[in-house]
């Protein structure tokens, strides 16, 4: 079984899977009482539905099935505390190779737009028991959001 490691997530190292943003970089929203930044180059093609998933998985798992958009790029950011989240760019027709799995830490501030027919598992917490956010679209095909296996093996990720 192919092991993984976790790096921080950056506008380079993400390149291939979409886009990063690190939205505290951007302009304070005015208002006292929130603590808001926003960025004006987030960009997304259409209207997304917010979603909200709680993680407790901890510094080590396994990547054992991936699920990819070919109808929109899906966009993912951290809670309250970091989070892993694992790719693969593998043919979006087939399956996701173990070969092509990385992984990468989003803190919060971290946002990244994945690219259409990007795999993705669900993120993992990488402290404690959170929160991570996402906004995503599908045009309600099945193939959308099925959970595919990894071939030819799961991938250990741990988070040193």
């Amino acid at each position: 079984m192919k092991k993984g490691c976790v790096v921080p997530v950056n506008e380079e190292n993400f390149r291939p899977y979409g886009s990063y943003y690190h939205v505290t970089q951007g302009e304070r929203c005015s208002g006292d009482w929130y603590r808001m930044f926003t960025t004006k180059d987030v960009v997304v093609e259409r209207p997304l539905k917010f979603g909200i998933t709680q993680c407790d998985n901890g510094k080590t798992f396994l990547v054992d099935s991936m699920e990819r958009h070919l109808s929109s790029e899906e966009v993912q950011f951290a809670g309250s505390a970091p989070i892993i989240l694992s790719v693969a760019d593998s043919d979006p027709w087939g399956n996701p190779r173990e070969e092509d799995v990385a992984s990468f830490l989003l803190s919060p501030g971290d946002v990244v737009v994945l690219k259409r027919g990007i795999w993705h598992d669900a993120c993992h917490s990488a402290e404690r028991k959170t929160m991570y956010f996402f906004l995503s679209y599908t045009n309600g095909e099945p193939s959308e959001t099925a959970w595919l296996p990894v071939l030819p093996e799961p991938v250990k990720i741990e988070l040193e």
